[in-house]
């Protein structure tokens, strides 16, 4: 018998580091509208975050390690890419983002 819509469902999660989960945190949500779905802290020296829409199969989780901090993305190429159903609701989170110091 194949298995059931549920037992094949998953969820996409997306993890990066960082070096200030606050910040980030609050750049994601007053940027994207995101939600904190998780966190977790001193787990064996990571502490994180889960942002994401409730009940949408995908969330971003960043993470930072205590004392080891990460500095700019590798390449210029080291993207998050959103689309939005509009144009209109993805010109203003463009607008809000880009008032938070997301770097286009």
């Amino acid at each position: 018998m194949p298995p059931s819509a549920s037992e094949t469902s998953l969820t996409m999660r997306v993890a990066r580091p960082a070096d200030n989960l606050a910040a980030i945190r609050d750049m994601y949500m007053r940027g994207l509208g995101l939600e904190v779905l998780g966190n977790f802290t001193d787990h064996d020296g990571f502490d994180g975050v889960m942002l994401g829409l409730p009940g949408e199969p995908y969330h971003l989780e960043f993470t930072a390690h205590r004392g080891h901090p990460v500095g700019r993305a590798p390449t210029q190429d080291n993207l998050l890419v959103f689309y939005y159903l509009t144009k209109l609701a993805g010109t203003c989170a463009v607008s809000r983002c880009l008032r938070l110091a997301f770097k286009k």
